[in-house]
C-alpha cells in the first residue's frame, strides 16, 4: 500500500515575524475553550517572572489571539505593557483559525511524560539552590512525585518523599555504612537495645542491625574511609 503526500497549497505562515505589541490591542478568541483558574494564572505570572515570556502569543490577522490565552492573563496580572507576538495569514472566524487554536491546546497533551526523569530535573534545580520557582512545581509536588515514581524500597512514606526532595539522587552500595551511637546513661542504652531487637551488654563494642551473630559476619567487605 503507497500514500500519497498531499502537497500544502497554502501554507500558514507569519505575515511579521515576532512583533512586541500592546498587550491592550489583543483580543480573546470568542470559542476558546480552556478555563484559566487563578493557580494556573499564579504559576504562569511566577514562570514569567522567572524565565521572561519565551514563547511568543499566535494572533489571527486581527489580533484575535489563538494560542496564549493564560500567558496574555498573566501579563495583564503584571501589568506588562506589551508582549511578544506573531501573527498568522488567517482570519479569525475561519476554521483554520479554530485547528490552530484546538492544536495547541490539545496536541501536547498527546505526549508521554516520563515523571520520574522529571522528578530528577526538579530535585536537581533544588538542589542547586536555582529553586522550583516558574516551573509550576513546588517542593509538596515534587514529594508527592518522587511518592509515586519511587518504588516501596525506596521511599515508603511522604515523610521520606520530603526528606528526599532535598537530597541528591541515591545509589545503593553493597558496602555496609557505620555509624556510632554514644549514651548517656545506662537506661538510654537498654532502650535502644530494646527497640532495635538487638543484645547489647557493657562489653559490646560494635553490633549489626538487623543482628548479625558472629559467624554470619565473616567475609564482610567494609569500605577503607569507614
Amino acid at each position: 500500500m503507497t500514500m500519497e503526500t498531499k502537497a500544502i497549497v497554502n501554507p500558514i505562515h507569519s505575515a511579521d515575524k515576532y512583533q512586541q505589541i500592546d498587550i491592550t490591542t489583543l483580543i480573546p478568541h470568542p470559542r476558546n475553550y480552556k478555563k484559566h483558574p487563578e493557580d494556573q494564572i499564579k504559576h504562569l505570572c511566577e514562570s514569567i517572572k522567572e524565565n521572561g515570556i519565551f514563547r511568543p502569543i499566535v494572533l489571527a490577522e486581527d489580533n484575535t489571539i489563538l494560542a496564549g490565552h493564560g500567558v496574555v492573563l498573566a501579563c495583564k496580572k503584571l501589568d506588562i505593557k506589551q508582549v511578544p507576538t506573531i501573527k498568522l495569514n488567517i482570519k479569525s472566524d475561519s476554521k483554520q483559525a479554530l485547528k490552530v487554536l484546538t492544536a495547541d491546546n490539545e496536541v501536547s497533551h498527546l505526549a508521554i511524560g516520563d515523571d520520574r526523569a522529571l522528578s530528577e530535573i526538579l530535585k536537581e534545580l533544588l538542589n542547586d539552590e536555582v529553586g522550583l520557582l516558574g516551573t509550576g512545581y513546588d517542593e509538596m509536588m515534587l514529594s508527592n512525585l518522587l511518592y509515586v515514581t519511587r518504588p516501596a524500597s525506596e521511599i515508603e512514606t511522604m515523610d521520606e518523599a520530603k526528606e528526599w526532595a532535598g537530597l541528591p539522587e541515591y545509589e545503593k552500595s553493597t558496602i555496609p555504612l557505620k555509624i556510632t551511637v554514644s549514651f548517656e546513661n545506662e537506661k538510654d542504652r537498654r532502650e535502644f537495645a530494646t527497640k532495635l531487637s538487638i543484645p547489647l551488654t557493657n562489653k559490646t563494642k560494635s553490633t549489626w542491625y538487623p543482628y548479625k551473630a558472629p559467624d554470619d559476619m565473616k567475609n564482610i567487605e567494609f569500605s577503607e574511609d569507614e
